[in-house]
């Protein structure tokens, strides 16, 4: 996914436009971003699954809502 830095709030966070010919834009922290970035820069951007975090936060819910539940495992 291609992004381009449309500005810099001053809370910390970057508007982001994520297809600069159209209207989507999302906030993120400036801290997340390349270092030396600046508005109208273009940077490539992509998603990860870690499918052993999801597994290891199912077994906790799943352990969380068998104690809430008051169930024997």
């Amino acid at each position: 996914m291609r992004g381009q830095i449309d500005g810099f709030e001053d809370n910390g966070w970057a508007v982001l436009l994520l297809d600069p010919d159209g209207p989507r834009s999302v906030e993120a922290p400036r801290e997340l971003l390349p270092e030396g970035v600046a508005p109208g820069g273009v940077f490539e951007a992509g998603f990860e699954r870690d499918l052993a975090e999801t597994e290891r936060l199912a077994r906790e819910n799943w352990r969380l809502m068998d104690e809430l539940l008051g169930g024997e495992g």
